[in-house]
This record gives C-alpha cells, structure tokens and sequence, in this order.
C-alpha cells in the first residue's frame, strides 16, 4: 500500500482543529455570561457598523447565509439584536444593537481581548503581526480599509477589524478546512477520526488517554470516535499483557486500507488550505500554530 506520509504533510489542518479548541477553553474561562464567541462577533460588528444589513454582517463574519441567519434570529430573542426597514428599500433590515445588546457589549469586550492575547501570548510582537499575516492569506480575508461608523468604547486591546484578531482568523481558516474536507473526503473518515487513524499508524499500541493527548481531543470525544471505529473493524482495543487495567489500541487490515484509501483526498485538503501560502511560508505558520496550541 505504500509509505504513509510525515506528520508534517497533515499538521495545519490538526492544529487548525487544536488552536480552535484552545480558543474555546480560554473564551470559557474568561468571558462571564454566557456570549458565545459568534454572538460577539455580532456585537462587536454592528458596534462598530450599525445599520448594515444580514448579508453584509455574514460577508464581514465570513459566516454563510443560514448561520448567520440562524445567530441574529436567536440574538433578536434574546433582545440584544434588532432590525428595521430601510427607507427606499423595504426588503432590506438594519440590524443594530439593542440598548441589552450595547451593554453586553461593552461588559465582555475587555474579557474578550484578553482571549485575544493569551491565545497569542507564545509569539512576539513581530511573530504575531506574521501569524495574523499569514492566517489572512489562507483565509482571503483582507484588513477593512473603511472606517468604522460607530463608537465601541471599552475595546481594551481590541482591534475594530476583525482580520486582526486571532481568534477570528482562526474560526475561519477551520470553517475552511471543514469544508474542504466535506466537498473532497466526505464523511467518512471525519478530520478528528482520520487523525485517529493516522496516530495509531504512527504508534501502535498506546491506550486512549495517550491517544486523546496526542490528537488533542477530550478523553469523551475520544472515547466516541474509538467505539464508532471499533464498530467499523478499523481499530482493534486489545488489554495490556502488562497492566490488565489499561487498553492498548491498534489498526486492523480494515483501518490500515481506510488510511491509505483517504490519503490522497486528505492530502488535497491541505494542498487547498495552504494554496496561497508558499513552501517556506506554510512550514513558519506550521511553527506558530505549535507554538500557539500550548497556551
């Protein structure tokens, strides 16, 4: 069947996944409440352009049409969110900030810059001004040259662009990766169960804890792809002739064949994540998004 490629080859997409969850960690130890980081987006958006449009709001979140539908309609009920016809044009709504919606704002946005630079807490001011550099070539997300038509006091620390915050870039670069996986593997293998796949080519034998460690997931998400891929005979959990506690996982002949039969659309992935970066340029961010994912 061949040599299964470095690690290397697969490692911005993982990290990508890695840095995401990260964020999250940090976004849930930090900001009180209960804001998700999307729904202030929205807040920080629309403090700082009030009167645009959904479309518009879903092109600057780089979020799609359903979703972003999905989030002001939620955020409308929980009255932080409003909408109004625009004069001359009746089947258009500006959206603004209710007067819950500004103070919301206003209480998380010092909370969330700290996120912002805790994420980014390993790079120096030059390496991070690179990270944000490159994530916006992969992304095709350019800084906003026009300026801003409201007032967001209480932005500690954070940019009014989007395309200069890292966990923006971040969320983005993953919807990327997800997507790319979707159009060209499918759904089987997912990302998370590949990188399953592919660790356990590259060292058989380790229990699960072992393997949630090395591909970055809780022990619980772990837990459920090993059962999913167990049921499907492409992993093998075996006990430990040394420790009859602890559960060694191993490929079958079936999870071997499953990594080499999705090699070469996982590889295209990342080819297409990485497009506009060259070599040299795709190996420093490899560096960084490392770095990063140790915070």
């Amino acid at each position: 069947m061949g040599a299964i490629p470095g690690e290397d080859v697969f490692a911005l997409g993982g990290l990508l996944r890695t840095l995401q969850q990260v964020h999250d960690a940090l976004w849930q130890k930090l900001v009180p409440g209960r804001q998700t980081s999307p729904q202030f987006a929205v807040l920080h958006r629309l403090s700082l352009r009030p009167g645009i449009d959904q479309r518009t709001l879903g092109e600057a979140l780089s979020l799609d049409k359903a979703t972003v539908a999905e989030l002001v309609g939620r955020m409308e009920l929980m009255d932080i969110v409003g909408r109004e016809r625009t004069a001359g044009d009746g089947r258009r709504n500006a959206l603004h900030l209710t007067s819950a919606g500004k103070a919301a704002f206003l209480s998380a946005a010092p909370w969330v810059a700290q996120v912002q630079l805790r994420l980014a807490e390993p790079l120096s001011e030059d390496e991070r001004q690179h990270f944000l550099r490159l994530m916006r070539t992969v992304t095709g997300i350019e800084a906003d040259a026009a300026p801003a038509t409201g007032r967001a006091p209480g932005l500690v620390g954070l940019p009014a662009d989007p395309a200069h915050i890292p966990g923006h870039l971040i969320r983005v670069a993953q919807q990327l990766h997800t997507r790319y996986w979707t159009e060209t593997v499918g759904t089987r293998p997912t990302s998370p169960q590949y990188g399953v796949l592919y660790r356990l080519t590259r060292e058989p034998g380790i229990d699960q804890t072992t393997l949630a460690d090395r591909v970055s997931l809780a022990k619980a998400p772990t837990g459920e792809i090993v059962r999913r891929l167990i049921d499907r005979g492409e992993v093998r959990r075996e006990g430990d002739p040394d420790d009859g506690r602890r559960k060694l996982l191993t490929l079958t002949d079936a999870g071997l064949r499953a990594v080499h039969d999705a090699m070469p659309a996982v590889l295209h992935v990342q080819r297409r994540l990485t497009a506009r970066l060259t070599a040299d340029e795709r190996d420093e961010l490899t560096v960084l998004l490392r770095r990063m994912s140790t915070v």
